[in-house]
């Protein structure tokens, strides 16, 4: 009786450690702002449409005098402070000396790595596009995992 007590107790909690690592939450985000602020740009590249936390605020930043170089920043503010930035390159992200370990993407492969600073960050080439999102932990509130920057490249559009 004690053994199917036992039972009963503890696999219920394993079954809710197993399938707790498995959520990815993301939240919706409506990036038709920025696809109209990169309308004049010399390309058009493909932004989120999901993030691992509310935004508060998105900007457009273009690098002056570059046209092939295109910076994203996103924020929340309020009860949780976090940052999340997204470069993407007409051509190719130049090198590091970090390591990236190979993720999949979808269909694509990318690469993943974090850096000393805490910096998680997620790259991928789509075509001639290449795309690096980083999101800096140690500037932000809210911890996120691998899979929610994987989930959120998923749904750029």
């Amino acid at each position: 009786m004690k053994k199917l007590f036992f039972l009963l107790l503890t696999l219920p909690l394993m079954l809710l450690g197993c399938s707790s690592g498995s959520d990815v939450t993301l939240h919706s985000f409506d990036n038709s702002v920025l696809k109209e602020q990169t309308k004049e740009q010399s390309f058009q590249p493909e932004l989120p449409t999901k993030v691992p936390f509310k935004v508060t605020d998105a900007q457009f930043s273009p690098p002056p005098k570059q046209d092939t170089v295109l910076t994203f920043d996103f924020y929340s503010q309020g009860e949780s402070n976090n940052h999340l930035s997204l470069m993407v390159v007409k051509g190719k992200i130049a090198s590091t000396e970090r390591e990236f370990e190979e993720v999949e993407i979808g269909d694509e492969k990318g690469g993943y790595a974090v850096n000393g600073a805490g910096a998680q960050t997620l790259k991928w080439s789509k075509g001639d596009v290449d795309y690096a999102l980083t999101y800096f932990a140690k500037q932000s509130d809210d911890q996120i995992s691998k899979e929610q920057l994987i989930e959120t490249a998923k749904s750029f559009e």
